[in-house]
């Protein structure tokens, strides 16, 4: 009769028990324990039920001022993973050193350039992997990077944008694609229903087409009586079986602003935008960095969030800022600074073994 050497030794009919039983704020350290923990985790039955219940975590980055000297690819800094349903929780992972530029953040991967190179991150596993040279000269420079779907998912992109081109990448091959610029450049992308949409710095929408070649189509969206002018750093949401978009009625996320929601309906010949009043039982978190994708969830009352709300995580004043829908913000505390500088910054991100399950 064989004997386990240890906890990794454990059998995954042993580990699938404990996973049944763990709650939300202890499903990522169950997984991020080691590679076998991980690997049950990832072979559990009912793993996409655990993927609606966990919310994002908080990705907060130790950064530090200007280094004075030049760092290869691999350095690493450490970094603080804060669960929101148990906020004593720190988890310590490792990013690259601030001298990258981050791109973005998406499933679970944080997106960084140095010049043509690129940089993709699995802070949550401790992995990482580059793609090919992004075509161009020295001088070519990108500001925005988001995966269209999960690394483990069967037709995964890279999406790297500069002022005038859209660069993509599909995982694991040896060569990039350029949209072409006619089309315009995608700025921000989500994937909503098995369809990737892209927005460009005007709020303007398009559909992204990956097969069988990259084509970008902008899509004729009629906004009505209501005027996108008034709206501030809009951002593309997936929200269940919505395709919102979110906007500011201000400048920055302050008190006496507030924040508006507008859903896509593609039910009449031409889609429009239709405000939505409430969102019931979801949540919205933003990021600081508008890079980063905006995430949903549902019950946020489980870890002790509220419904119908927009959040920020202000690392000024390192609290949560949750803006009411509809509602001028009230407190002096609810402002939030807006950023897009090189270094990370925090950032709320689904784990990349949660986001493969969705």
């Amino acid at each position: 009769m064989s004997r386990h050497q240890g906890w990794a030794d454990l059998p995954d009919v042993l580990l699938h028990s404990i996973i049944a039983l763990a709650g939300s704020s202890n499903l990522l350290t169950f997984a991020c324990t080691c590679r076998s923990w991980r690997e049950a985790f990832l072979s559990f039955p009912s793993k996409s039920a655990s993927s609606t219940i966990f919310p994002p975590v908080l990705l907060q980055p130790d950064v530090p001022g200007r280094s004075p000297c030049y760092h290869p690819f691999g350095d690493k800094r450490p970094c603080q993973v804060i669960v929101p349903a148990s906020q004593h929780s720190r988890l310590c992972y490792q990013i690259p050193l601030s001298s990258f530029c981050f791109l973005g953040a998406s499933y679970g991967h944080l997106i960084f350039s140095s010049n043509r190179s690129c940089l993709i991150v699995d802070a949550f596993r401790g992995v990482s992997f580059s793609p090919p040279q992004i075509p161009g000269d020295e001088s070519t420079e990108v500001y925005y990077g988001a995966l269209t779907a999960p690394i483990a998912s069967p037709n995964p992109h890279l999406l790297v944008a500069n002022g005038s081109h859209s660069y993509f990448w599909r995982v694991g091959s040896h060569s990039w694609s350029r949209a072409c610029p006619c089309d315009g450049t995608v700025k921000k992308i989500i994937t909503f229903q098995g369809q990737v949409f892209g927005m460009d710095s005007n709020g303007m929408l398009f559909v992204v087409h990956l097969m069988p070649w990259i084509r970008v189509r902008m899509i004729g969206v009629s906004w009505g009586e209501i005027s996108i002018r008034h709206l501030a750093n809009l951002y593309l949401v997936a929200c269940g079986d919505m395709l919102l978009l979110v906007g500011c009625r201000g400048s920055f996320p302050a008190r006496g602003d507030s924040f508006e929601v507008f859903r896509l309906d593609q039910s009449t010949e031409q889609a429009k935008w239709v405000k939505v009043e409430e969102l019931e039982n979801w949540a919205i978190i933003t990021s600081t960095d508008k890079r980063s994708q905006p995430l949903s969830f549902m019950n946020p009352e489980r870890w002790g969030g509220r419904s119908n709300c927009v959040y920020y995580y202000s690392h000024d004043s390192e609290h949560w800022a949750a803006f009411e829908l509809g509602k001028p913000a009230s407190s002096r505390n609810n402002f939030v600074f807006i950023s897009s500088g090189n270094a990370v910054q925090p950032v709320w991100v689904v784990p990349s073994m949660f986001s493969e399950s969705l």
